[in-house]
């Protein structure tokens, strides 16, 4: 409703209202309200409810993904240091689960996922979650999104390469890698954005 522009900036969303034209309880409701509060989307004011906010722009969100890059580059390469040979084995069938879903609508959660294992590999829990709030920014523009057959096979190849370097300690392949795959992302909001846009 948000990124349509179906409920613009200012909107109060109130619960009943939601629930009638949702058809989903007040739980659930309230559990999405609190994820788009950290996505920056909503914004839960005490006693007054959650107000729509406007969303981030392509600029904003470039900045966004240079600020992540520069960081999880850091983490990773933190991790390359300290992972012991059984994380990367689970960080590795973290990869296997992701090659293995097909169809499953839930890849960005899954790729996710991997990312932020990788970076508590690193032991600095600090950034990790700094980096992961930045991430939030971006999982409503990428949560839903159908990804081709083509961006998946890229997306395991490069996990797989990025593992390859943890492995054998090359933080150049490591940190070439580990860019162009997040990098991807912003391309891929930025095909979101102007989906949405009206």
């Amino acid at each position: 409703m948000i990124m349509r522009g179906d409920a613009l900036p200012g909107t109060r969303l109130i619960l009943t209202d939601l629930e009638q034209r949702l058809g989903v309880g007040r739980g659930p409701i309230r559990d999405a309200l609190l994820l788009l509060d950290k996505s920056g989307l909503v914004q839960n004011i005490p006693h007054k409810g959650a107000i729509v906010m406007l969303p981030p722009g392509f600029r904003e969100m470039k900045l966004i993904y240079e600020q992540r890059c520069s960081m999880e580059l850091a983490l990773a390469e933190e991790a390359m240091l300290q992972a012991t040979p059984a994380e990367l084995d689970a960080l590795e069938e973290t990869a296997r689960e992701m090659e293995s879903a097909g169809e499953e609508i839930y890849f960005f959660h899954m790729d996710r996922e991997f990312h932020r294992r990788l970076y508590e590999l690193s032991r600095m829990p600090h950034l990790v979650a700094v980096v992961e709030h930045l991430m939030d920014f971006v999982q409503a523009f990428l949560t839903l999104r159908s990804y081709s057959v083509e961006h998946k096979e890229l997306f395991n190849q490069q996990h797989a390469a990025i593992i390859a370097a943890l492995r054998s300690k090359d933080a150049a392949l490591l940190r070439s890698t580990l860019e162009k795959n997040i990098m991807i992302g912003l391309e891929l909001v930025h095909e979101e954005m102007k989906r949405f846009r009206r």
